[in-house]
């Protein structure tokens, strides 16, 4: 890889910041609304400096830092999607008190997890995955109910022993192989090296990046932060941090540490996650009862189509990229939708029964519900379709046929839940929350249009994804999200 300036890496990181700041002052005086407008607003500026650099091949930034090609576009994907998230949770953070604090504190989620998908570099990686989880631990607290705290508090925990299993990791690699903790120093001094210790250090960072994603079994933390944090924050936390770590994760272990470990280990500490993620994530899903338990059950699901991808190595990359795009945008839409659900219906228990009704009573909504439920599912002229189709067709190419069973299994099954969802938002006549039938008059309520506004837009590019590929067919992806 060639090499470009550390400015000309971070340029999108610094716009960004500059966002925040706006944020965090207007917050000061007051202007809740101006600091939501701040922060959506630099982390647009941040998405648009980060796509003009997709042009040029990826180049390594100082030894810190990969830019340029599909990693710019990850980042500006990442910033982007944030920005329009901020944006929609306008009514929820203009009636918070600290709203507009909540606004910087998701644009510096946005920012570290653009930071993580571009890292060169261990402590790099670190760095921005502990400002990713410090603001995702608060971003839960903030709906500031006893189960909120609770779920925050083991969502802390459990993120600490995550990242001491790296630290651990990287202690290993850092005093065994090199006197740096860049990918670039570490694979030189790995070179001809003895193996075992770059397989336990492999292993702990694999790990701990699987507590991250919430892959089964290191997922305990994520059905209680999901379901108890407002839908607005979880909106932002459910796609976006998996589709950074997991691009991460594929540079890091394809790039750096794979050429030095034994394949089949590798396959089947990726192939042992993903398959076990699916497995529980599908069955986990069937058994809820609460909108947003069952979608974090979901999002553990998802999250092992996408290990699927580091059981392939390199070649896969731009296919879970594809994925996880689909999967962050769609669970976005779902969020967004919840919270609007409960600006119409205050009473509204959380529940899937509750839902009853809400397509026929409000169009728009159920419109964007039922194209993220289809992308979430996989099917056909969505953006998810795409994503699984990339991912399985790879896994089946190279050989490991099983993998891309399981996965369209689950795929299969997971319609029992997200069907649900539909046949309660459309089939279903009455809430059963006690709010009277679906199509009499509601009670008067304030509409949370900024929120299904940008369910919408995200609907719209679902659904563009998913149709584009019938006219212009898959190499605009491949050229897009190459990431060599």
């Amino acid at each position: 890889m060639e090499t470009v300036s550390l400015a000309s890496a971070f340029a999108p990181h610094i716009v960004a910041v500059v966002g925040v700041a706006l944020a965090i002052m207007a917050d000061a005086f007051g202007r809740r609304a101006l600091a939501v407008f701040g922060a959506s607003a630099g982390l647009a500026g941040g998405a648009v400096v980060a796509g003009i650099a997709h042009g040029r091949p990826a180049a390594i930034s100082g030894d810190l830092a990969v830019s340029g090609a599909g990693f710019s576009v990850v980042s500006a994907v990442v910033l982007g999607l944030a920005a329009v998230v901020v944006i929609g949770s306008l009514g929820w953070l203009r009636s918070t008190p600290s709203g507009g604090g909540l606004a910087a504190l998701a644009a510096v989620v946005a920012i570290a997890a653009a930071a993580i998908a571009q890292g060169a570099d261990l402590l790099v990686l670190l760095i921005s995955l502990e400002a990713m989880a410090v603001g995702g631990y608060a971003l839960v607290w903030s709906a500031r109910t006893e189960a909120s705290t609770e779920a925050a508090l083991k969502f802390f925990v459990q993120g600490a022993v995550a990242t001491s299993l790296f630290v651990l990791g990287l202690a290993i690699l850092f005093g065994m192989y090199g006197a740096s903790t860049s990918y670039v120093w570490l694979r030189a001094g790995m070179a001809g090296m003895t193996a075992p210790p770059v397989t336990t250090a492999f292993v702990l960072i694999a790990v701990a990046l699987a507590y991250k994603l919430g892959a089964f079994p290191f997922h305990s933390w994520a059905p209680d932060a999901f379901e108890s944090a407002p839908p607005h924050a979880s909106a932002l936390l459910a796609g976006i941090p998996k589709l950074a770590v997991v691009v991460a994760l594929m540079f890091l272990f394809t790039r750096a540490v794979f050429p030095y470990i034994d394949p089949t280990i590798a396959l089947w500490v990726f192939g042992a996650l993903a398959v076990a993620s699916m497995a529980f994530g599908v069955f986990g899903g069937l058994a809820q009862r609460s909108y947003t338990r069952m979608l974090a059950y979901s999002g553990i699901a998802q999250v092992g189509y996408a290990l699927v991808a580091p059981a392939l190595g390199a070649p896969a990359m731009m296919a879970v990229a594809v994925l996880l795009i689909a999967y962050a945008a769609a669970a976005a839409v779902a969020y967004l939708i919840a919270g609007y659900v409960r600006s119409v219906r205050p009473e509204w228990d959380g529940t899937i029964a509750g839902l009853a009704g809400v397509g026929r009573s409000h169009p728009l909504a159920g419109a964007a519900l039922v194209v993220a439920m289809f992308s979430l599912v996989g099917m056909p002229l969505t953006a998810g379709f795409w994503g699984k189709f990339l991912v399985f067709g790879m896994a089946v190419s190279a050989g490991f046929w099983w993998l891309a069973l399981v996965g369209v299994l689950a795929s299969v099954v997971s319609f029992g839940y997200y069907g649900a969802v539909l046949k309660a938002a459309y089939f279903e006549g009455a809430d059963p929350g006690g709010q009277g039938a679906a199509d009499s008059p509601a009670p008067e309520t304030t509409p949370d249009v900024p929120a299904v506004t940008a369910a919408c837009v995200l609907t719209l590019v679902l659904l563009g994804i998913g149709v584009a590929p019938l006219f212009i067919g898959l190499r605009w992806v491949a050229t897009l999200l190459s990431f060599a």
